[in-house]
């Protein structure tokens, strides 16, 4: 497990756990804005067991996301790298019948810590589309601060970041 919150685990990817996801990315309202869209059950899998091998290469990644009381991953949240560049990223997509009862937020401030405290990382960014309301909402309630436009995947995007609090 790398992280357990109050409703959440966050957990490493398993075998069965492609299959059990593949329809949430196949979603269109929920890969609106993931650049290139929905994703197939075998790109699917392709993704999955490369975040498994980034989390053994780096030490960190993305993993599902399960809702404890359900027993049911509900998309992934983690850490990589901000589309090949040094910095370090937080991102989310979860499951749209999951949306509004704070479990990005609540995912995603777990793994802010997650990143600050046991991986010693000192800033952490993330990206939003600019009419993507709900992940700028939730990089707000994680206490992001906006730092402006920036240009990643061929497009403008807002970017926030989150630096470690010195002791």
């Amino acid at each position: 497990m790398i992280v357990e919150t109050e409703r959440l685990l966050i957990r490493k990817w398993n075998d069965e756990d492609a299959a059990a996801v593949a329809e949430i990315y196949l979603k269109p309202e929920v890969m609106e804005f993931i650049p290139g869209g929905v994703w197939s059950p075998d790109r699917t899998a392709r993704i999955i067991a490369r975040m498994r091998e980034l989390d053994i290469e780096q030490g960190y990644g993305f993993y599902p996301v399960v809702v404890k009381s359900l027993g049911k991953v509900i998309g992934h949240c983690g850490l990589g790298h901000l589309e090949q560049t040094p910095e370090i990223e937080v991102a989310f997509v979860l499951d749209s019948p999951y949306w509004g009862k704070g479990y990005a937020s609540e995912a995603a401030r777990a793994i802010l810590a997650h990143g600050f405290l046991k991986l010693n990382i000192s800033r952490i960014v993330a990206v939003a589309f600019p009419q993507n309301a709900r992940s700028i909402g939730v990089m707000r309630s994680i206490g992001m601060t906006p730092i402006g436009l920036a240009h990643h995947f061929g497009i403008e995007v807002v970017k926030y970041e989150s630096l470690l609090e010195a002791p």
